[in-house]
C-alpha cells in the first residue's frame, strides 16, 4: 500500500504539472477535476474489494474441474508459472503478455460497448473532465469481466510471476497516461502506441466516436479492424454520458437499474438512458 500511495502523489503531481503545459483541454483543470473525489473512490472500492480476483478465478476453476488435493496443485502452478512461456527471457515473456492481454481486452472492451454491457462500462465513459485519475473509474462488473477476467486468461498460458511484476509498472503507467489532459500523439508513432489523444477520443459523447479506439496498447488493433480514429489536427472534447448520476454511489447501482428497466421490473426515474 505505501509504494501504491507513493505511485499515486508521483501521477498527481507529474499529470498535472504536464497538464498544465501541454493540455489536450486547457479549460480543464489541471491538478483537481471536480470529479476527482468520485475517481478517488472507484480506486479505494477496486483496491479494497476487488484487487485479488484474477488468482481467485484460477483457483475456482481449477476446484470445478479437478478434487480437492490436485485443484491446489493445479491452481499452484499456473500462478507459480508453468511450462514453456515460463522459461522464456523474462523480455520475452512481458512482451508475449503485453500482446496477449492487448488482443483479449480489444474485443472484450467492443464487448462491452455493446447493448448489453454497455451500463456497466458507461460509469467508466461518464468522466466529463478526462484526465488520468479517470483510470480508475471502473464499475465492479466491468472490472470482474475486462480486467480481471482477462488477466486470468493470460495467466493460464503460464507466464512466470516475475514477468506480471515487470509488466506491473508499465500497465499503470500507460493506463494513467492515456486517460492523461495532454495534447500528445506520438506522431508517427501514434499507430504503434496509444497516446492520450488517441484514447481521449474514445471518450467523447458522440456514439459515432466513442466506438472507436478500442486498443489498450496498440492501435494497430483497431487499424487492423476498422476501429481506428484519429483525424490530424483535431483535438477530442465533450466528454461523458447523457443521463448519467454524477454521484458514486448511484453510479454503483445504475447499471443494475439500467437491466432491470429493460427486463421490465420498476425503476427510478432516468434509470433507463443507457
Amino acid at each position: 500500500m505505501p509504494w501504491t500511495l507513493i505511485n499515486l502523489a508521483v501521477f498527481f503531481l507529474a499529470f498535472g504539472a504536464l497538464a498544465r503545459l501541454t493540455p489536450c483541454n486547457p479549460g480543464q483543470k489541471a491538478f483537481a477535476t471536480r470529479e476527482l473525489i468520485d475517481n478517488a473512490l472507484w480506486w479505494f472500492a477496486g483496491v479494497l474489494l476487488y484487487g485479488g480476483l484474477a488468482d481467485l478465478y484460477i483457483r475456482a476453476g481449477a476446484s470445478l474441474v479437478l478434487p480437492g488435493p490436485a485443484a491446489k496443485t493445479a491452481a499452484a502452478a499456473i500462478l507459480g508459472g508453468y511450462g514453456p512461456a515460463a522459461r522464456l527471457p523474462l523480455v520475452a515473456q512481458a512482451g508475449l503478455m503485453l500482446v496477449a492481454m492487448d488482443v483479449v481486452q480489444y474485443w472484450l472492451h467492443r464487448g462491452f460497448h455493446g447493448r448489453t454491457l454497455w451500463p456497466f462500462h458507461a460509469i467508466h465513459h461518464s468522466a466529463e473532465e478526462l484526465d488520468w485519475t479517470t483510470t480508475y473509474r471502473i464499475h465492479p462488473v466491468n472490472f470482474a469481466v475486462y480486467s480481471a477476467g482477462a488477466l486470468a486468461l493470460i495467466k493460464l498460458i503460464g507466464f512466470s510471476p516475475a514477468a506480471f511484476l515487470v509488466m506491473g509498472p508499465f500497465n499503470l503507467v500507460i493506463g494513467a497516461l492515456v486517460h492523461a489532459n495532454l495534447n500528445w500523439t506520438f506522431g508517427p508513432l501514434r499507430y504503434v502506441i496509444a497516446s492520450p489523444v488517441f484514447h481521449r477520443w474514445h471518450h467523447v459523447k458522440d456514439p459515432k466516436v466513442h466506438d472507436r479506439n478500442f486498443a489498450p496498447t496498440f492501435p494497430v488493433l483497431d487499424l487492423m479492424f476498422g476501429t481506428f480514429y484519429m483525424p490530424k489536427g483535431e483535438l477530442p472534447s465533450d466528454y461523458g454520458v447523457e443521463g448519467m448520476p454524477t454521484s458514486f454511489a448511484a453510479q454503483l447501482v445504475w447499471p443494475f437499474q439500467v437491466v432491470a428497466g429493460r427486463l421490465g421490473w420498476p425503476r427510478k426515474a432516468g434509470a433507463a438512458a443507457a
